[in-house]
């Protein structure tokens, strides 16, 4: 009865065990329905005397609820943020009327939408799926269990996971996107991301409040991971032909040079030209079959691994920071124990109550100056590089690490970037000379 209230936003009065569940107060309710098969009695409609009834079919004969009752199965499915509201309400109908024609049960959904002002995803709209497992008798009423889900509720649940991302990407595919979602876990799918572990409400509410637990740092830590995983995968999908063509211009660019260089030995030096004339000759540069675009390809990538490796360097600045406070609160953890267990061991000899008093307290001066202050310095700081995102500083390290790792190919896209931007300027100037001239300047 809680759940059905909560999910609904409703006051729900539970007579089985006289409470009354009030979560008229819950904002965020898109929309919900009661599906039932067709020979349901129109009372079940009501969902106060749905989850009532439902109780009542699990009572043992003294009245008391059943030890192993099961008072109704639930699905959670999210939503691709791309569709709009009418479109979540045909596909959860779709799905809801799926359940109630092969199980012959009642389906009690709603579908949420996401707390923004509380720092939830705003993509993050999501139905909640609840159905009763006991099917509905030829009278109309609450029969006999269901026990398809016990007997196979692995392979009937991953069934409806696919029929959910089918419906999914049939409704992405007419959207004309390329997103595609799967139903199949990440090592199903030989994907190296990790699972996340399960918040549950307590957690989501401090969560939204702006505070951290180790469950949810340790979550927002796999995301992070998973996301940079995934980035890396689709720059690498998205660029394999430029990768392919960088290739080969920084294959003509050094065979370029290394012609240069017996050039330069086979001929007499000059005298009148000094060493950074030569250096900014264009012809040392860039080879002269290498095309304009092809040399744009070349920067455009380096520019583009520049700012993975900057992001990299973020995301794994914030890790490191991570690790530490994970490491704190461990600390934290054990001592707070400790702490527990000197207050259990309170000496009844009025004595040692001084000597006892003073190990408490430093105690918790340890805790609070050796661990949660620290703990606290982090968070902080965690918060702060969080907020701020890539920096400058990210990025001047990530083009010190392209340096490192290939001086030769570095300098030389280096000098096609001065290049191409003594290029765009020459341009401009030509364009801004001619729009001069046609203004009769």
């Amino acid at each position: 009865m809680a759940a059905a209230a909560y999910r609904s936003g409703e006051k729900l009065v539970d007579s089985v065990y006289g409470k009354e569940q009030d979560y008229t107060k819950k904002t965020g309710v898109e929309y919900k329905n009661i599906y039932v098969p067709s020979h349901a009695n129109e009372h079940l409609l009501d969902r106060q005397t749905l989850w009532n009834e439902v109780e009542k079919s699990e009572l043992k004969k003294n009245g008391d609820l059943k030890t192993t009752a099961r008072l109704a199965k639930e699905f959670e499915i999210a939503f691709p943020h791309e569709v709009d509201a009418d479109t979540r309400k045909r596909m959860l109908d779709d799905l809801a009327q799926t359940l109630v024609k092969n199980h012959n049960v009642i389906v009690d959904a709603v579908i949420h939408a996401p707390h923004t002002k509380s720092g939830s995803d705003e993509r993050n709209y999501h139905a909640h799926i609840m159905f009763t497992t006991r099917s509905i008798n030829e009278q109309g009423e609450l029969g006999k269990k269901t026990r398809e889900f016990n007997d196979d509720g692995k392979n009937l649940t991953l069934a409806y996971r696919e029929l959910w991302a089918n419906m999914v990407n049939r409704e992405l595919e007419q959207l004309g996107t390329q997103e595609r979602v799967s139903h199949l876990s990440y090592s199903d799918l030989k994907y190296d991301l990790e699972p996340t572990v399960h918040e549950g409400s307590q957690i989501t509410q401090l969560r939204r409040q702006g505070i951290d637990t180790e469950i949810s740092l340790k979550n927002d830590a796999i995301k992070a991971r998973n996301a940079e995983k995934l980035e890396h995968e689709q720059i690498i999908k998205g660029l394999d032909q430029e990768i392919i063509a960088t290739n080969s211009v920084i294959i003509d660019l050094k065979r370029s040079q290394l012609n240069e260089v017996e050039q330069t030995r086979s001929e007499p030096s000059i005298q009148n030209k000094n060493a950074l004339e030569r250096k900014l000759e264009p012809s040392s540069r860039t080879p002269q079959n290498s095309s304009l675009a092809d040399k744009k390809i070349v920067v455009d990538l380096f520019h583009t691994k520049v700012r993975v490796l900057a992001e990299k360097n973020h995301s794994q600045q914030l890790e490191t920071i991570r690790q530490k406070m994970s490491a704190y609160m461990e600390l934290s953890k054990n001592l707070l124990n400790q702490i527990e267990a000197h207050k259990q061991n309170k000496p009844l000899n009025p004595f040692k109550i001084n000597a006892w008093t003073k190990e408490l307290n430093h105690l918790i001066q340890k805790h609070d100056d050796g661990i949660k202050a620290p703990h606290d310095s982090l968070l902080s700081e965690y918060r702060r590089i969080k907020s701020n995102g890539v920096t400058h500083e990210h990025w001047k390290n990530a083009d010190a690490q392209m340096y490192q790792l290939d001086k030769n190919a570095y300098q030389i896209i280096k000098a096609l970037e001065i290049e191409l931007n003594e290029r765009n300027s020459a341009t401009s100037i030509t364009k801004s000379a001619e729009l001069d001239n046609a203004k009769g300047r």
